[in-house]
């Protein structure tokens, strides 16, 4: 069989982008493992059972979609070499350069970078330190001060203390927690009992607080940790790694 310009172009390509493909197949088969590993975890495990993102999904499904995709145009080209051609050369490397618009925080050039598996667990922890901190604060502007005592934390944050978690274990749901920590106003970190605990460090004076939250950094988890603010752990990050809300320190 003679094969053309066009015929040996889709061939090269194919086998280039089936290479670049395949290597992300280490992502689809951590989406099944941890898909596996929720739905079947222990009674005493901690889980986050919606963990994945829709950069989560659109990394684990590029491999096989990509080489399926490519397998069909190889068996294509003969009739259409044309559109196979256009398919390679930009269909594909389209699908790659719209993986960051899932992720924000993505800062690969194609897009397809390891698998954030914790960022749906995060951004549920995030957003409650930020109804917490944003309730301190209003009192803070009323009063001149931040809550020193349990009772004054708790009037103050209310019912948002103890709203639902992204965390279950054994099926059942749980609640986030608050705890009330005197330091200098820095951030607290320990071995937590569970994920979900919110910790709010103030100084004697009431003048200064941070929060940080307890949590598993992943999907499935026999003990909780500290949550941490990002995957990466590398170079010089505020509070140590640790997801917190920024130093509030008042001021009249």
């Amino acid at each position: 069989m003679k094969i053309n310009g066009k015929l040996r172009l889709v061939v090269v390509l194919a086998l280039f982008l089936a290479v670049i493909s395949a290597s992300e197949l280490p992502e689809t088969s951590s989406t099944i493992r941890y898909w596996w590993d929720v739905g079947h975890a222990n009674a005493n495990d901690f889980v986050v059972s919606h963990w994945w993102t829709n950069y989560t999904l659109i990394s684990s499904l590029f491999a096989p979609s990509w080489l399926a995709c490519i397998c069909a145009v190889v068996l294509l080209c003969r009739r259409w070499p044309l559109f196979c051609v256009i398919t390679l050369l930009i269909v594909e490397p389209l699908s790659c350069a719209s993986a960051p618009s899932a992720d924000p925080h993505s800062e690969s050039i194609l897009g397809l970078e390891e698998i954030p598996f914790v960022t749906a667990e995060r951004a549920a922890d995030e957003e409650h330190l930020v109804r917490v901190d944003q309730l301190l604060k209003q009192r803070a502007g009323d009063s001149g001060w931040f809550p020193t005592t349990e009772k004054e934390l708790h009037d103050d944050v209310g019912d948002v203390a103890f709203e639902t978690s992204p965390y279950e274990q054994a099926g059942r749901k749980l609640s986030f927690d608050l705890k009330l920590v005197i330091n200098q106003g820095t951030p607290h970190s320990e071995v937590p009992e569970k994920p979900g605990i919110v910790y709010y460090a103030v100084n004697e004076s009431g003048r200064q607080f941070v929060l940080t939250i307890s949590g598993l950094n992943e999907p499935v988890s026999g003990r909780a940790s500290m949550m941490k603010a990002s995957t990466f752990y590398g170079g010089k990050q505020p509070w140590g790694g640790l997801l917190a809300s920024e130093e509030s320190l008042y001021r009249r």
